[in-house]
C-alpha cells in the first residue's frame, strides 16, 4: 500500500486497467458479454454494486480499495452512482479512435500474450546491479543456445504435462540446457521467472520469450554493427560458420522432412499461385519454404537462397511447380498405377540409418579409435549390456534411438565409463547428428558390444524378375506376336458379333469404360481382349472366338501410331450400329435399316440350296407325314421338346430329339431320321423351333386394334333416324322434364346451380343444354 500510495491516480488507474487488461486477453474473454447480462436495456451503464461483481465474479481479480475507487470516479460520468461500462470496455480492449491518426498505430491496438494462458510476472528486480546481472545471464543463455541451435522451449515443454506454461523449480533446472551458471544466478532466474500467485512455479514461457527478443536483437546488430564494441557482451566460444550444403543435399534434406512429418509443401505454395500457373515471386518462394519445411529439415538462409537461385526463371519469377513434383514425389513413382511393369527402387536394410559423422581430422579419428578400444575392455571385462541404460532417455514419442549429450554422458558416468571432458567432447562429436545434436546411442552400442546389432547395412540386390526390367522396346516387341489371320472371314465375323450383341441387347460402351477412366478411347490389348471375354464373346452361350479371330479383331482396330493400343471407340461404333445409327438428327431423310437383317442363323446351319435332291425328298415325306398325324390326332410336340430345353435356348441333343419323337408316337424310317437331322442340326444341336415351323406353324392372329378400328369407322358412316313423334309445343317439352324429374327423383336445381358460378340466375344456352 506505501508504494501505492506514493503513485498518482493516473498512474493508478493505468496499471489497474493494464491489469484487467493482460487477465482479459490470457483468459480469452469478452467483458462486454459481462455486462450486458445486467444490461437488459443496452444503456451502457450499471451501478457499481454490479460493476465489481463482474470483476470478482468472472475475472477473478481482487482490486485494492484505492483502484476501485479511482475506477469508480473515472468512469461514473453522470455523477449519480452508475458506471459507463461501455468506456471502460473500450479502454480495456483498446478500440482504435477513428479520430486519431499516429505514426505508429500498432501502439493503440490491443495485442495478445505471447503464449496463451501466460502473462508477465508482476515480480521485479530490485537494484540496478541486479537487472544488469539478469541480462547479462540471458544475453549469455541466448548466444550459447543460438550457437548449439538448442530449442529451450522444447526442453522445458517436456516437464509441462498440461500445457500450463509452468513447472516447478526443480523441473526448470533439470529442463535448463544453458552454459554453466553459478547458485546466485540460477537464483536470480528463479526469483525473475516465479508466479508470485503460485509458489513453487515458475513461468517458463516468459523466460523462452525474453530469450527470443535477445535473440533477435542480436541479430538486428550483427546486420546494423555499431562502432562502439566495448559495452558489448563478449560472446562465449566461437560461433560456428553455417555448413555449406550443395543443392543436392538440399533437396535430400527436404525429401526426408515431407515424408517423415507428412508435409504437404503443395498447399504453401498454392495459397500464393491463385490462377495455378505454377509460378510465383521470390519473396513467395522464400516465405512458403520457411513456413512449410526450413524448422523440420533444419533449413538455414543460405540454403533457401540457395534453392530459390536454383528454380528462378529468365523473368525473376521462381518455377516452384517442379519443385513441389520433385518433393512429392521423393520415395515413389508419379502414376504407378499406369506402369505395373515399372520396378520400384527399394533400399537395402540400414542404408537410410543415421551415419556418423565424418568430418573429424584424421588425429581425432585415431583418439575415437583409443577411446572406443578403452571403453570395448571395461565393457567385455565386465559383461556390461549398454543398450537398455540409453534405452529410457530416448526422449521421442516413437523410438528413435537418439538422446541428448547430457544423457549420454550421465550413462557413461553411471556406468564408470567416462572418459576426459575432451576425450568426451570428440567421443560426441563422433556419434551426434550434425542438424540437432542428439547422440545417436544405438551405433555406440553396436561399437562397444561384441553382440549387439543395432544397423545391418546390406548392399542392394538387382530385381530378378526379367519382365519387370523390360522397357518400351521390348515390350511392344512382344506384343508384337505374329499370327496368321488371313483365313478369317472379317465381315462374318463382325456380323455374328453385333447378332449376339442384338439379341442379348448388350451395352458394349459401358464395359470398355471401366477400363479407360480418361476417355481417350484406346485401351492396351490385353484389356480389349478381356472386354470380349466380359461381353460373353468367348463364352459357352455367346460367340466361341479363337485365339487367332482375336488378333484378326485387334489387328484391324489397332492405333495407327501407338501399336500397343486398340481403339475401342471404333469398335464399340461398328457393333452398336445394329440398333440405330449415329447423328440421325443430322440426316432425317435417311432410311434406318430394320434390326432383322442382323440376326444371323447359328454357326453350322445346312445350306437348303446344296442338300442332295435324294435326301430333300426323304425330308419332305417325313414331315408331310408327321405334319398330317399332329393335325389329325391332335398332338402338341412343343411340350416334351421344350422340357429338354431348361435355359430356353432353342436346342436339344440328337438322342432328346428322338426320345420326344418316340413320346409323341410319330413314326420315320432310318433314312427319314437322317434326313430330317441334317437338315435342322448345327454347332449348337437340333433347332427344334425351326422344326415347329414346319410340322405345327403357328397361327398368326390378325390385330385386334384394327379390327376394331374398321368397325368404328362404318358406325360413323350410319346415318341418325329421325325422331318419331315429336314435340311441337314448349308445354309439352316442360311436362316431358317434369315427368322425368318425379320418376328419377333429380333436383334439377343442383344440376344447374354448378354451371352457374356468380348466382346471377342466367345460363348460356350451351351450358344450359349441357346441364
Amino acid at each position: 500500500m506505501s508504494g501505492e500510495s506514493a503513485l498518482d491516480p493516473q498512474t493508478i488507474i493505468r496499471l489497474a486497467e493494464e491489469k484487467i487488461r493482460v487477465k482479459t486477453i490470457a483468459l480469452g474473454l469478452r467483458v462486454t458479454e459481462f455486462f450486458h447480462d445486467f444490461d437488459r436495456l443496452r444503456s451502457g451503464y450499471v451501478t457499481s454494486s454490479q460493476f465489481k461483481r463482474c470483476l470478482d465474479t468472472n475475472l477473478r481479480l481482487q482490486l485494492t480499495p484505492d483502484e476501485e475507487n479511482l475506477l469508480f470516479q473515472k468512469y461514473d460520468l453522470k455523477r449519480d452512482g452508475s458506471i459507463c461500462y461501455r468506456d471502460f470496455c473500450d479502454v480495456i480492449n483498446r478500440k482504435y479512435p477513428e479520430t486519431t491518426i499516429t505514426a505508429h498505430p500498432e501502439s493503440l491496438t490491443n495485442a495478445a500474450p505471447p503464449y496463451l494462458n501466460s502473462w508477465r510476472s508482476t515480480r521485479h528486480i530490485g537494484t540496478q546491479d541486479e537487472s544488469e546481472r539478469l541480462k547479462d545471464v540471458l544475453q549469455r543463455i541466448a548466444i550459447y543456445c543460438k550457437q548449439r541451435r538448442i530449442d529451450v522451449l522444447t526442453a522445458m515443454e517436456h516437464y509441462d504435462k498440461h500445457q500450463m506454461g509452468e513447472i516447478t523449480d526443480s523441473q526448470f533446472y533439470r529442463a535448463y540446457v544453458g552454459p554453466e551458471l553459478n547458485e546466485a544466478e540460477m537464483t536470480l532466474l528463479r526469483d525473475k521467472y516465479s508466479d508470485p500467485s503460485k509458489p513453487g512455479l515458475m513461468n517458463y514461457l516468459n523466460f523462452v520469450q525474453d530469450l527470443n527478443r535477445i535473440a533477435r536483437a542480436n541479430e538486428t546488430t550483427s546486420l546494423f554493427p555499431t562502432t562502439n564494441n566495448a559495452d558489448q557482451t563478449p560472446f562465449i566460444g566461437v560461433e560456428e560458420q553455417p555448413e555449406q550444403r550443395s543443392i543436392q543435399e538440399i533437396l535430400d534434406k527436404i525429401r526426408i522432412a515431407t515424408f517423415k512429418y507428412g508435409i504437404r509443401i503443395s498447399d504453401f505454395f498454392k495459397d500464393y499461385d491463385k490462377l495455378r500457373s505454377g509460378v510465383i515471386t521470390e519473396t513467395q518462394f522464400e516465405n512458403a519454404l520457411s513456413l512449410s519445411v526450413q524448422k523440420q529439415a533444419f533449413l538455414n538462409i543460405n540454403d533457401i537462397k540457395k534453392l530459390t537461385e536454383y528454380y528462378r526463371r529468365p523473368d525473376g519469377r521462381v518455377y516452384y511447380k517442379e519443385f513441389v513434383d520433385s518433393m512429392e514425389n521423393a520415395f515413389n513413382i508419379p502414376e504407378l498405377e499406369k506402369k505395373p511393369l515399372t520396378q520400384v527402387h527399394r533400399p537395402g536394410q540400414g542404408l537410410l540409418s543415421r551415419p556418423l559423422n565424418t568430418n573429424l581430422s584424421p588425429d581425432e579419428e585415431d583418439r575415437v579409435t583409443e577411446i572406443l578400444g578403452t571403453i570395448i575392455e571395461k565393457v567385455k571385462k565386465r559383461r556390461l549390456v549398454l543398450f537398455p541404460f540409453f534405452k529410457p532417455y530416448d526422449r521421442s514419442k516413437a523410438f528413435t534411438r537418439a538422446c541428448t549429450k547430457h544423457q549420454f554422458g550421465r550413462v557413461l558416468r553411471t556406468l564408470d565409463l567416462i572418459p576426459s571432458p575432451y576425450d568426451f567432447n570428440i567421443l560426441c562429436k563422433k556419434f551426434e547428428d550434425r542438424e540437432n545434436g542428439d547422440i545417436n546411442y544405438a551405433l555406440f552400442c553396436q561399437m562397444t558390444e561384441q553382440d549387439f546389432v543395432a544397423i545391418k547395412i546390406e548392399a542392394e540386390e538387382e530385381y530378378p524378375c526379367e519382365r519387370a526390367r523390360m522397357d518400351e522396346e521390348q515390350k511392344r516387341e512382344k506384343l508384337n506376336i505374329i499370327v496368321d489371320t488371313s483365313n478369317i472371314n472379317l465381315n462374318d465375323l463382325m456380323g455374328r458379333i453385333r447378332h449376339h450383341v442384338l439379341i442379348n441387347r448388350i451395352r458394349v460402351k459401358e464395359f470398355f469404360e471401366d477400363f479407360d477412366p480418361l476417355r481417350l478411347g484406346t485401351i492396351s490389348q490385353a484389356r480389349f481382349i478381356r472386354v470380349l471375354s466380359s461381353l460373353g464373346l468367348t463364352g459357352l452361350d455367346g460367340v466361341p472366338l479363337t485365339e487367332t479371330q482375336m488378333f484378326a479383331l485387334c489387328n484391324h482396330y489397332r492405333h495407327p501410331e501407338q501399336r500397343d493400343l486398340i481403339q475401342w471407340k471404333q469398335f464399340e461404333s461398328d457393333v452398336e450400329s445394329v440398333f440405330t445409327l449415329s447423328d440421325l438428327e443430322k440426316a432425317p431423310t435417311v432410311q434406318v435399316s430394320p434390326q432383322t437383317i442382323y440376326e444371323m442363323p447359328t454357326t453350322g446351319t445346312p445350306d437348303w440350296t446344296n442338300i442332295d435332291p435324294y435326301n430333300k425328298e426323304e425330308l419332305h415325306q417325313a414331315m408331310e407325314a408327321w405334319k398330317a398325324s399332329c393335325d389329325q390326332r391332335r398332338l402338341n410336340v412343343y411340350q416334351p421338346l421344350k422340357q429338354f430345353d431348361r435355359h430356353n435356348r432353342g436346342h436339344v441333343t440328337r438322342g432328346q430329339f428322338r426320345q420326344c419323337l418316340a413320346i409323341a408316337g410319330l413314326p420315320y424310317t432310318p433314312k427319314q431320321l437322317e434326313a430330317v437331322e441334317a437338315a435342322f442340326m448345327d454347332d449348337d444341336g437340333f433347332a427344334y423351333r425351326r422344326f415347329l415351323e414346319w410340322i405345327q406353324p403357328r397361327r398368326i392372329d390378325p390385330l385386334r386394334y384394327n379390327i376394331l378400328q374398321k368397325e368404328l369407322q362404318d358406325l360413323n358412316k350410319q346415318k341418325v333416324l329421325p325422331e318419331t313423334k315429336p314435340l311441337r309445343s314448349i308445354q309439352d317439352v316442360l311436362q316431358k322434364i317434369k315427368g322425368q324429374v318425379f320418376r328419377r327423383r333429380i333436383r334439377l336445381y343442383e344440376w344447374l346451380k354448378d354451371h352457374d358460378k356468380l348466382n346471377c340466375g342466367r345460363l348460356p344456352f350451351d351450358t344450359f343444354r349441357r346441364a
